[in-house]
């Protein structure tokens, strides 16, 4: 099965080498990336390829002399030269060359990250001119790692975060976190359009465009990627261990990730079946009175309703109280260790 083409067209050689560069470390499709900086090598090339997305300076396209939707070309992004704003009414000089090729443009001196998102949305929008499309795929095969504790403020997220960081190092990996009103992104110092809700939408009812819709969601930290969570409750509470398994399942097979981990709370519906379908689960512990009661009445829950398997192989985290960052890291690398994960 043949690979969709992306074609990246500049005469600036300096310029199309380091967007070049930049699209193969940072754009996680597979796709095959073929770099010109003469107009006439694109020309021949396109004349025996088919191009699923041309990704050319706004002077190179006035260069052309094979009119785009004549040449195999899907789709063009054009990296605008001017400065001034070019409304959709200005009368492009490139125009009568385009036909009718799907056409957008971005300004060429965007950084190439907004390029990357823009050829994600691209993707999103036509997907049957992507169909082969797709991220490294693994063999199905990860670890999912679960972290739950029934003690509010206990320094979960921020141990969940530490371990994605120290799990990175080995393995592509991935957090979902399930908190309510969820404040992981101000944390991290994010924005996303969309979150969970979204992907797991996509995962349902439109899985050839799953990968790149995760792609296009996702946010990446110290390593790791994290999906952003759902904004309330209500939504989170419809995210059930049938979905939630389905979707890490997805994730796995057809993203290429060895590691998920969930920081988890009270929220997702069934969630000590999602607990259960945890290769490994972490519990932090506590030390005031109440804190030791909850724990001990969550335990007795577990064991109440069939799930004493949860406390048999569940393992407890005490964190030092005040515990920094190199503090909460050390604990998360000797935790992993202990666990042979």
């Amino acid at each position: 099965m043949s690979r969709p083409v992306l074609a990246i067209c500049d005469t600036e050689s300096r310029y199309c080498g380091r967007l070049d560069e930049y699209l193969r470390k940072n754009l996680n499709l597979s796709f095959d990336i073929h770099a010109f900086t003469q107009v006439k090598s694109l020309e021949e090339f396109a004349g025996k390829n088919l191009i699923s997305l041309l990704v050319i300076a706004q002077s190179a396209v006035q260069e052309l002399k094979t009119r785009v939707s004549e040449s195999g070309i899907k789709n063009i992004l054009i990296l605008d030269e001017e400065l001034s704003v070019i409304r959709e009414d200005d009368g492009l000089p490139e125009e009568g060359l385009l036909g009718e090729v799907n056409a957008e443009h971005i300004s060429k001196f965007s950084p190439a990250s907004e390029i990357v998102c823009h050829i994600l949305d691209l993707c999103v929008k036509s997907p049957d001119d992507f169909e082969n499309v797709g991220i490294r795929r693994g063999d199905g095969k990860g670890t999912v790692i679960g972290l739950y504790s029934p003690i509010a403020r206990c320094g979960q997220t921020a141990l969940a975060l530490k371990m994605c960081e120290e799990l990175s190092k080995h393995g592509k990996t991935l957090l979902l976190n399930f908190d309510n009103f969820s404040p992981l992104p101000m944390i991290l110092g994010s924005h996303t359009e969309g979150d969970i809700t979204d992907l797991l939408y996509y995962s349902e009812c439109e899985k050839s465009r799953f990968c790149i819709y995760l792609e296009k969601i996702k946010q990446s930290i110290g390593g790791f990627d994290y999906i952003p969570p759902a904004a309330t409750a209500m939504q989170i509470k419809e995210i059930d261990n049938e979905r939630l398994r389905s979707l890490i399942k997805l994730i796995f097979e057809e993203c290429g990730y060895e590691n998920v981990v969930l920081d988890l709370s009270d929220l997702p519906s069934g969630l000590f079946d999602i607990l259960r379908f945890c290769n490994k689960v972490f519990t932090i512990t506590g030390k005031t009175k109440a804190e030791i009661y909850k724990l001990r009445r969550y335990e007795e829950v577990l064991s109440q309703n069939g799930y004493e398997d949860i406390c048999a192989s569940g393992i407890k985290v005490s964190i030092p109280d005040g515990a920094g960052d190199m503090e909460l890291s050390e604990c998360a690398r000797k935790l992993l260790y202990a666990e042979e994960i």
